[in-house]
């Protein structure tokens, strides 16, 4: 057993097992974390696997589904999936050696299998994908391609392509505390590539492989992981020093770290429903050194803000979504994923009319959502805002960091489709109350 573990390889052993915990319904996140014990090499590749075999699932399965006679063992289907991801999309093991090691993992985890593995990776050495459809060949489930095709027409599968990206790990720096030079540096020194963002002054764009924990910026607090898109939440809420801030959904709270970064002296309410986000969000706090600023409240939006009305000069909801402007990261969610937008967006509806609740006369609300599906987005603003004549948009365009970033602005709302200027899909709206000017 042991020399069969050393031909497959422990990138390969820890992948399937990662990608066996995806399947139980594990997010992808944790389910790679046990990998944290191989070492650097190895955990790089173990990651680029279970992240590539996920992102083209569909593609992967469709290649070798016209050879099959019957259903696969899940165990034997996600070998296969390893196989065929190193075939086609890497070049640091010869094909030979990507088929040997499948037969050799199919040998350990399901013998009888493992004839089959060899026949149909050899196969398809020879023969690439016939005849597939745009779901399969971009590796998006049906109902999802229909809807863009409808939504998006000619531009269907540029969408597509950019959903298929491998992202940039992208850091926002903690200006109060060092510069974007300092740490562009000790990443380039620890082996990694970075590049300052073109479009947000604080951001930092990273390929290669690198583990946060063994850089000093990360571990003194001064670097957090964030889309620029998401990053551009803070900037469009625009605190101010002795602002009193709630942020509604608060999660891990990426958004309000950056809100407190970017306003020193203003206060925060971080509230979630869920009390275990709220303790990832303490261990953020812990680390950046905020958690002085910070109050945590577990509990719902609604019941919060009928003990809290008109308490707050900044709101930001980053509302619960289908997260479809994110799945080039959240490279599972595809799968899991189903057209469930009515009960979505009556739920974001509460929120945001929550969020107004909570607001100061004469406060900003913003609200913001990782998708641009209409109905989460100007169908919610269209129905709070009907119900409440005395708030309206304003036009984010003047908070945005760089020039560029205006031409996404539709009504006065930032709206990213995923691939915009290298950024993940977001929609980010500020709204006012009182007269439009």
């Amino acid at each position: 057993m042991a020399s069969d573990m050393i031909r497959i390889g422990p990138a390969r052993e820890e992948a399937l097992r990662a990608l066996q915990r995806t399947q139980r319904g594990l997010a992808v996140s944790d389910a790679i974390q046990s990998g944290r014990t191989l070492e650097g090499p190895d955990r790089a590749l173990m990651a680029q696997i279970v992240y590539g075999v996920l992102r083209n699932r569909r593609y992967l399965d469709a290649w070798v589904r016209p050879w099959l006679r019957g259903p696969l063992d899940p165990v034997v289907a996600d070998i296969l999936r390893i196989g065929l991801f190193q075939l086609e999309f890497l070049d640091r093991v010869p094909p030979y050696a990507a088929v040997n090691a499948a037969v050799e993992q199919t040998k350990v985890h399901k013998p009888r299998a493992a004839n089959m593995v060899n026949a149909l990776l050899r196969r398809a050495l020879r023969e690439r994908p016939q005849n597939l459809t745009v779901g399969e060949r971009y590796s998006h489930p049906d109902w999802l391609v229909d809807r863009w095709r409808s939504r998006y027409g000619e531009r269907l599968e540029t969408i597509l392509a950019a959903d298929n990206e491998v992202p940039p790990l992208t850091l926002r720096v903690n200006l109060t505390g060092t510069t974007r030079e300092k740490v562009v540096e000790e990443i380039r020194e620890a082996g990694a590539d970075a590049h300052p963002s073109p479009y947000l002054p604080e951001a930092i764009r990273v390929s290669g492989s690198l583990w946060l924990e063994n850089l000093e910026s990360f571990r003194r607090g001064w670097i957090t992981v964030q889309d620029e898109s998401g990053m551009l939440v803070a900037w469009i809420l625009d605190p101010r020093p002795r602002d009193h801030i709630l942020d509604m959904a608060a999660g891990l709270g990426g958004k309000a770290l950056h809100a407190l970064e970017k306003a020193p002296g203003c206060h925060l309410t971080a509230l979630d429903i869920s009390s275990k986000r709220l303790q990832l969000l303490d261990q953020n706090l812990s680390r950046t050194q905020l958690a002085s600023r910070v109050q945590t409240v577990a509990g719902p939006a609604e019941d919060f803000a009928a003990r809290h009305p008109q308490s707050y000069e900044r709101v930001l909801l980053d509302a619960p979504c289908s997260g479809l402007g994110v799945l080039r990261r959240r490279v599972d969610a595809r799968w899991s994923k189903r057209d469930t937008f009515d009960e979505m967006a009556a739920r974001q509806r509460r929120l945001l009319e929550a969020a107004l609740a909570t607001a100061k006369p004469g406060g900003v609300v913003v609200y913001s959502t990782c998708s641009t599906e209409p109905e989460e987005t100007d169908a919610v603003l269209e129905a709070v805002l009907t119900a409440h004549g005395d708030w309206h948009c304003t036009d984010v365009s003047p908070f945005l960091p760089h020039p560029d970033l205006r031409d996404r602005v539709r009504s006065g709302c930032l709206v990213l489709e995923p691939g915009d200027f290298g950024m993940d899909g977001f929609f980010i709206a500020r709204l006012e109350q009182g007269g439009q000017a």
